[in-house]
């Protein structure tokens, strides 16, 4: 080879060592320069479902409390105060409101039991009406007692002039005079139909004598009824 064909070789030796040698610093990222490589893909993370061993305790879920929900307080009306056949108006007024609380009674119904109380007897456990055969000779039987003017088939004499009884017997035929007659709310109907049943054949009792007289009475009643509830006066000191 001449001296000339040598040179060139050398020379383009040399230029592809110069290729090779700054490729080398690239891919190394000498000399400043900054090598952009294609980032490599990662995995995306995939959920695991945990298993639980087989012989695992399985967890049992807790139920919520039950919400407690406070009822509501039961009034108990007080029991009524026992009079005795000695006892005062005023105090046989108070039992008659008692009783008719015990009872269920409304503020009116009550109203209408002091009534008739009142127009039969004065409030006087004791009293005799006499001998009210309607018609018949007339027997001891007969004879009307106590607070209610009661004959014989109430019970006897003492019992007819025990108040606290014969107040528990009129309630009870006053209740269920509403449901016998067919008695809308007509608490003077229910009440003269209570002492007098055979008034239902003449407009249901409505207007009777009676009636008009339980009906007049009602606006002591209302008096005797808001003196019997009134809050007893503080002590003097």
């Amino acid at each position: 080879m001449s001296k000339l064909g040598r040179l060139a070789n050398i020379f383009g030796d040399q230029k592809r060592l110069k290729q090779i040698t700054s490729t080398l610093l690239v891919v190394t990222g000498l000399g400043g320069a900054t090598v952009l490589l294609p980032s490599t893909p990662q995995p995306a993370e995939v959920a695991v479902e945990q298993r639980a061993p087989e012989n695992a305790p399985i967890a049992t879920p807790i139920p919520d409390a039950p919400m407690v929900v406070a009822a509501p307080p039961v009034v108990v009306p007080p029991a009524p105060p026992v009079v005795t056949k000695d006892s005062s108006a005023q105090d046989i007024v108070k039992a008659i409101v008692g009783h008719g609380r015990a009872a269920g009674l409304s503020e009116e119904q009550i109203k209408t039991v002091i009534a008739t109380a009142d127009i039969e007897s004065s409030f006087r456990p004791t009293v005799s009406g006499g001998v009210q055969a309607y018609g018949g000779p007339g027997t001891a039987a007969d004879e009307v007692i106590g607070l209610f003017q009661e004959k014989a088939s109430f019970g006897t004499v003492a019992e007819r002039q025990d108040p606290n009884l014969a107040i528990t017997r009129f309630i009870a035929r006053f209740v269920e005079a509403y449901t016998r007659h067919g008695i809308a709310g007509d608490s003077v109907q229910a009440a003269t139909l209570a002492q007098n049943p055979q008034l239902a054949k003449r407009n249901g009792g409505v207007g009777t004598r009676y009636y008009n007289t339980v009906r007049a009475a009602l606006n002591r009643a209302a008096d005797l009824y808001n003196q019997a509830v009134a809050p007893a006066p503080p002590p003097v000191t």
